[in-house]
Formats: C-alpha cells, structure tokens, sequence
C-alpha cells in the first residue's frame, strides 16, 4: 500500500516536470538540450521479438526516439511521421548511414509495459519501417534518459556519443543529423591535427 502512495505522490508531482509535450502547433517548444558522453546502451525486444544492442549501431549516425504509448495524447504523432523523417535522412547525405530506432516506454496507461503485441500493433497503425523496442528495460531506459518529457529525439555519433537531446513532437530534421555529423567530422579533425 505504501509504494502505491509512493507513486501517486510522484505522479503528482513529478507530471508539471515530465510528461508529454505538446503536439507540432503547439507553443511549448524547448530547444535543444547539448549532450555528453557514451550513450548508455539498451539492449531489448524489438516489435518482431529480435534483441536489438543500441552499441551496435556505433559506426552509423543513430537517431533515437524515446517515446510513451496511448496515454500520451501527443506521442503517435512523432511515430507517424518517423518513416518520412528516416527518409529524408537517407536522401540528404550519402557520407553516413543512419539508424532510426524508437524506444516504447509504456502501453496505453502510464504504468504498464509495452509486449511484444502492443509494439507490434503500433508499428502497424502508424506504418513504421524502424525498430520499435520495449520490455520493462526499455521502459527504464525511457525513464532515465528523459530530462524534460516525452517524446524526446537523441541524435548520437558514429562513436556512440550522444551529441544532441531534443524534446517535442516532430522536434528534429534531417538536418540536425547533418549538421551534428559535420560537428562531428570538426571536431574529429581537430583531435587529429592536435596529435
């Protein structure tokens, strides 16, 4: 009974700090939030019951959607938009190849834990083409890795460092991937010329 109290007391309070975001009209935008460090890697079930290891995308652009199931009135829009958003990326740059994966943090209520059949049936409603992850650990891992509140994009570098935390729907273009490679190859030859 006690840890029930727990949770509504951090559910109230915690909901004004994290939660969904308003949708892509919405005049709640947040800018980006700069990243450091090795992304902390997840290794969980995609919609096909396939272990996907986030450190094994490291050689690839890797973009990140971390997002909450139904109960989020905002978050399928960001899922619904995610295969035009893998196709820009594709077309715009032929020097990098890019990883899309979106990491389902809940099913339709905010406690429950998306399976297999409720990734899978969100796949198929918003006609996606990337990995969809989800089990208890991608639900952590959505926890953990959301500053400010779902959904939230991470773009991460060939080195598989997080170069870039974007909150909101529909927040990132393939031209942030573009610009944070070319920050990337900057700074790669500038630790080059300095050895």
């Amino acid at each position: 009974m006690q840890s029930k109290h727990i949770f509504v007391f951090m559910l109230v309070f915690l909901t004004p700090i994290t939660g969904c975001i308003g949708g892509e009209d919405s005049d709640d935008a947040i800018g980006p939030i700069a990243k450091e460090g090795i992304l902390p890697d997840l290794t969980a079930p995609n919609q096909y019951g396939e272990n996907i290891t986030l450190s094994d995308m490291q050689g690839d652009m890797l973009v990140i959607l971390i997002n909450m199931g139904g109960w989020c009135h905002v978050c399928f829009q960001s899922t619904e938009n995610a295969t035009a958003l893998i196709e820009q990326m594709e077309a715009l740059d032929d020097r990098y190849n890019v990883n899309f994966v979106e990491v389902l943090g809940s099913d339709d209520t905010w406690e429950g834990v998306a399976n297999q059949t409720y990734a899978m049936n969100w796949s198929v409603e918003y006609n996606t083409s990337h990995h969809i992850l989800h089990s208890e650990a991608a639900q952590n891992y959505t926890i953990e890795m959301v500053e400010v509140g779902w959904p939230t994009y991470l773009i991460v570098d060939p080195d598989g460092v997080m170069r870039l935390e974007q909150p909101g729907v529909n927040s990132i273009t393939a031209e942030d991937v573009q610009e944070q490679y070319e920050l990337y190859l900057s700074e790669k030859e500038d630790s080059s010329s300095d050895s």
